[in-house]
């Protein structure tokens, strides 16, 4: 049994699909909580709102006290403390378990990997965000596609999105397919399956899912998006043979990436993806404290 959850190459198949279940577990037992309560420091170092309230609303649901640094606002930090001599504090303090997003000039598994309590990554730079890809797939199971099923095409900004890295070890290790659509200046180095155009995404896909043109982590040579050529609209959707299911990750830039009209399309599963990031994010807790009674 791994002991954190920051990236999900560490994890065997297996108990990836351990804490899947034990999502759907506890969602038809939702009345059970856990046998104690336990202190979960919550250490949003960068911004957030469906991840960090989900965390927070799985703490509650959980029975668990929670503590919340929400980025380096009302911390020393803003006194020139470095983030690593906060986060040597708050241990200090004992927590039972440390939820923490952050940039990837921090290393998340450098620093955890010695430490005798769990750790969940809630986003790691560009590098990894591992319950959103579990959340996105239970939404998939959830709506009735098996993992074996899922061609999921993500269109947008490949380069910089931590959700698409971890699609990429999440479907090496479920057998689902990822394919990605962009422009070349948003492309990854990595081993992704690359699409040309939306038409082939459509024929190729069953489920497509838009980024965000994560502009706080471009440099230089990032040239502009040509977003109008990979914008998904409902028209586009309503045209698509396998009438295929629409994800976004959030935040959405409504008019760029995906236009308003999208809402109303009938395999719309965004909101959805908020709901099951409850349940994953409550599997990890019980999973990594151990308490999967």
């Amino acid at each position: 049994m791994p002991n954190s959850l920051i990236d999900l190459r560490d994890w065997p198949s297996s108990e990836i699909k351990k804490l899947i279940d034990l999502s759907f577990s506890i969602e038809k037992e939702s009345t059970k909580v856990s046998k104690s309560s336990k202190l979960v420091g919550l250490l949003f170092f960068e911004s957030s709102t469906r991840t960090r309230i989900s965390f927070e609303v799985a703490c509650s649901r959980e029975n668990h006290q929670s503590f919340l640094v929400s980025t380096a606002a009302g911390t020393s930090m803003e006194k020139g403390e470095s983030l690593r001599d906060t986060l040597d504090n708050i241990l200090a303090m004992n927590p039972d378990l440390i939820v923490i997003r952050s940039n990837q000039d921090f290393d998340q598994k450098d620093y955890f990997q010695n430490l005798k309590i769990p750790v969940i990554s809630a986003g790691w730079g560009q590098l990894s965000h591992p319950t959103q890809a579990l959340l996105d797939i239970r939404s998939l199971i959830k709506n009735g596609l098996a993992i074996e099923q899922i061609k999921l095409v993500i269109i947008g900004d490949i380069k910089h999105s931590r959700v698409a890295h971890s699609h990429l070890a999440l479907s090496e290790k479920l057998g689902y397919q990822v394919a990605v659509l962009g422009s070349d200046s948003m492309m990854s180095n990595d081993s992704f399956k690359r699409l040309h155009s939306m038409e082939e995404a459509f024929e190729w896909g069953n489920v497509l899912m838009a980024l965000r043109y994560q502009k706080e982590r471009h440099d230089s040579s990032t040239q502009d998006y040509d977003y109008e050529k990979f914008q998904i609209t409902k028209k586009k959707l309503e045209q698509w043979p396998s009438e295929g299911f629409l994800m976004h990750p959030g935040p959405i830039n409504y008019g760029v990436e995906i236009t308003e009209d999208t809402r109303d399309y009938k395999k719309n599963l965004i909101l959805s993806q908020a709901e099951s990031g409850v349940w994953i994010r409550r599997a990890a807790l019980r999973y990594l404290l151990k308490d999967l009674t």
